[in-house]
């Protein structure tokens, strides 16, 4: 009864992570990148039914918590060394979606979404975090040109088997995105080549 009540309890959790990473990713493509906009500017309003107003002009990181925090996305774990990952390639970890119940401002012009990302070396490579992010440039253009390089993105979540007799383990999912011929120029600080300027 145990066995199948594990086998079970990790196939809904597994489930679960892949519809989070597929999503999260597909989140990435549409958006050519890792923005962090958090609402600043003209803020497009996509529903407006008395007080709910759902805006649409967050920046990537901002859309990927709001939807983690929607499907209840609890599970934390270390992001390291990637399988397979070039040596040189720089992992950012996400502390935490669910900073406080002011995570999500909306005010009567824009909106903003509270973003905690960290760059993951060896001080904090064993830290636990929501999920993990990767970019990796795929071909070098010459120097002058206005575009950044095709990149593809990596992302880490995680997922839990949790018994009750048995102490919670831990297991990661791991996907990365179609390659994006041309990311997007305004980026987050940390992704964007030297002198492209959002």
């Amino acid at each position: 009864m145990l066995i199948f009540t594990g086998y079970l309890a990790v196939t809904i959790s597994y489930s679960a992570a892949v519809k989070n990473k597929n999503y999260i990713l597909s989140i990435i493509e549409k958006r050519n990148g890792i923005t962090s906009k958090a609402g600043v500017g003209s803020t497009s309003k996509l529903t407006n039914r008395s007080d709910a107003t759902v805006y649409v002009n967050f920046g990537t990181l901002e859309t990927i918590n709001l939807f983690l925090r929607g499907s209840s996305y609890k599970q934390q774990g270390t992001c390291g060394e990637g399988v397979g990952d070039a040596k040189d390639v720089q992992w950012y970890g996400v502390k935490d979606i669910y900073k406080d119940k002011n995570a999500i401002s909306i005010s009567k012009n824009n909106a903003s979404v509270y973003v905690d990302k960290v760059k993951i070396d060896n001080r904090n490579k064993n830290d636990k975090y929501y999920y993990c992010f990767a970019k990796i440039n795929i071909n070098n253009r010459q120097n002058g040109s206005i575009n950044p390089p095709a990149a593809y993105y990596r992302v880490r979540l995680f997922y839990a088997l949790e018994l009750p007799v048995v102490s919670s383990l831990v297991f990661t999912i791991d996907g990365k995105t179609d390659i994006i011929e041309t990311p997007s120029r305004c980026e987050i600080a940390e992704l964007r080549p030297s002198g492209i300027n959002c």
